[in-house]
């Protein structure tokens, strides 16, 4: 288990779910910093963090509770634990809290057995006792929830003094990757290996899940032919979308057109399908504007203002797809479909596209995993990466 360095938990610079601002522009943390001020309404000690305990409650019924509320793409890649807990926990229920747009991603999900938002009426949640109390996320809002639940065993984060704080030893790792920028930068290990190892159980490769239910396979057959994808031999679709949290999460718009132009040139019986979700409005619309232009009747325009079921829908016709880390990447990989998907300032070592698709990066460039929300470089991890290249990833080629 990993231990905590010095940690100045009781610093009005620290928040204990993302990095200070001296950590972030400089690049010191607690140990060597000297920016630290006392945060005098704390008046509490913050106590050791226990040592981890493996469950074992494998030989009775097991009652489960999972936080996890945001953002959505994050709470559909957290679903890779479920098989592992319920081939450990084989008679048991589990309870998902969440916020209402992760609904759709979670609803069908028959390893689930209830589901609620943060604003529904929780009391009889927090009146209930649980054997297993799972929050891999430390944001304040989910660690709150945490600290209103009652559980035989604990997993992940809590609150303590107001900050987010880990339950035991095992979710130490995670928690100084969210505080710590170089420690994130130094991590080689998936999202699902570190949740596996903060609930204390053997990672196996399980994989995110989604089902689609008879009726998302009729909706999205329905939505296909709409476009004219039933005329084609094959679909790649390009998601444009990043939001607007990092600037470079997404590629460039010459990236995005020059690869839709080279795979609809190349490939005149597949169709290419382009996307984005709101917060890329203006972004598509550009890209949307030049790749008109190319007169071309094997590119389909999906829009912006798609629900989270036609969205997934829209994917599950994929054969291949392409895009950021975002949401869509999520989707796609839990609907196993093959996904290529760059990456820049975020993790690519926390991806796994389960052997079925290919993590980009740039190796031109030596500040990957800088997490940094705007990056003033001219030469940078997005305009580093060549269409031509991309584009052998895809169709006969790969």
């Amino acid at each position: 288990m990993t231990e905590l360095p010095v940690i100045h938990f009781d610093c009005l610079h620290f928040y204990g779910d993302r990095p200070c601002k001296p950590n972030k522009e400089l690049g010191v943390f607690c140990g060597n910093c000297s920016y630290y001020e006392k945060d005098e309404s704390i008046t509490e000690e913050f106590p050791p963090v226990p040592a981890a305990v493996p469950h074992d409650l494998t030989d009775r019924y097991t009652k489960i509770i999972i936080v996890k509320l945001d953002a959505a793409g994050d709470v559909l890649r957290t679903t890779s634990i479920l098989p592992s807990l319920k081939e450990k926990f084989t008679d048991s229920n589990i309870t998902w809290i969440t916020k209402e747009r992760s609904y759709e991603l979670l609803k069908d999900n028959d390893m689930i057995d209830e589901i609620y938002f943060t604003t529904d009426e929780l009391s009889h949640v927090f009146n209930n006792e649980f054997d297993i109390a799972i929050n891999l996320d430390s944001g304040t809002e989910s660690c709150q929830i945490m600290n209103l639940i009652t559980s035989k065993y604990y997993y992940g984060y809590t609150i303590v003094n107001g900050k987010p704080y880990p339950v035991n030893t095992a979710a130490n790792e995670w928690y100084l990757m969210g505080v710590n920028d170089a420690v994130k930068k130094a991590n080689k290990k998936s999202y699902h290996k570190i949740i596996h190892e903060i609930c204390c159980l053997e990672y196996e490769g399980s994989e995110p899940y989604i089902y689609l239910t008879p009726e998302n396979r009729r909706h999205a057959a329905e939505l296909g032919k709409q476009h004219g994808i039933d005329k084609f031999n094959s679909y790649i679709l390009i998601n444009l979308g990043g939001g607007s949290r990092w600037q470079y999460k997404k590629w460039t718009s010459a990236g995005y057109i020059n690869l839709a132009d080279i795979l609809s040139e190349k490939y005149p019986d597949t169709v290419i399908g382009i996307i984005a979700g709101d917060e890329d409005r203006e972004f598509y619309s550009d890209i949307s504007a030049e790749l008109k232009l190319l007169k071309r009747d094997n590119i389909v325009f999906w829009g912006t203002e798609n629900s989270m079921e036609d969205f997934i829908c829209i994917v599950s016709l994929a054969n291949e797809v392409f895009t950021s880390d975002s949401l869509c990447f999520h989707i796609a990989t839990a609907l196993g479909k093959y996904t290529v998907v760059i990456v820049g300032p975020t993790s690519n070592t926390e991806l796994d596209v389960f052997g079925n698709g290919k993590v980009v990066y740039s190796e031109k460039v030596d500040c990957l995993c800088c997490y940094l929300n705007t990056c003033p470089k001219t030469i940078n991890c997005m305009n580093t990466l060549e269409a031509d290249e991309i584009s052998g990833l895809f169709g006969a080629n790969r």
